[in-house]
């Protein structure tokens, strides 16, 4: 990305775990992902976290510094994670464009997203989103040829909008069933073709 001659990025490593901002900071910079992987997330007035996006290498986050705003989200490195910190003031219209088209691509994702919470009951939520995070920075391949992802129950249910008591229940019954296998911080895939079928749900249920 070429910036105006005052606007260098600089570059900020977090570790995993690690909160980039919370809601209610002042939005001085806007973000762009080197490596790893962000979530936005938003508390609810009870206290859960609910996962709003997954933000991917190449991705820019921080939009409310174009107007000056509060934070309105809380950001979280769910990985290891590289992003260059930018002033919004300083970007030019060229690379302003592929902000845009940035945002553009996360509102598309953050839209089917939605779309997969309202379809289908915990289970084949937990599915989808196993898949969708074996994907992401988050995902690996074991020596076996297994895809595994590395998250938490509570990672999955603030995912899915369950909780992690529903989500430890549903990885138990997939573990049963030979799908998954489950570990410290990691879910590893035995059977991918059954577990996408299992994601492919078409009718509304109510959520857990």
């Amino acid at each position: 990305m070429t910036l105006v001659a005052n606007n260098r990025p600089h570059q900020i490593r977090y570790r995993r775990g690690q909160t980039v901002y919370f809601e209610g900071d002042p939005a001085l910079s806007l973000f762009k992902v080197e490596t790893g992987l962000v979530r936005i997330a938003k508390l609810t007035p009870k206290g859960r976290v609910l996962t709003v996006r997954h933000v991917l290498p190449g991705d820019y986050f921080g939009e409310e510094a174009f107007n000056g705003m509060l934070r309105d989200h809380q950001v979280e490195a769910l990985t290891d994670a590289t992003l260059s910190s930018l002033d919004p003031n300083g970007i030019n219209v060229e690379n302003l464009q592929s902000v845009t088209r940035s945002l553009s691509d996360q509102l598309q994702r953050v839209m089917a997203y939605e779309y997969h919470l309202q379809i289908g009951d915990l289970r084949q939520r937990v599915a989808r989103y196993l898949m969708q995070l074996a994907a992401t920075p988050l995902g690996g391949i074991d020596e076996q040829g297994h895809p595994f992802v590395r998250a938490t129950h509570e990672l999955i249910a603030e995912g899915t909008s369950s909780t992690r008591e529903s989500v430890s229940k549903i990885v138990t019954e997939l573990r049963s069933e030979n799908l998954v296998q489950s570990g410290y911080r990691r879910i590893t895939l035995l059977n991918v073709a059954i577990l996408e079928q299992l994601s492919e749900a078409t009718d509304l249920d109510d959520k857990d």
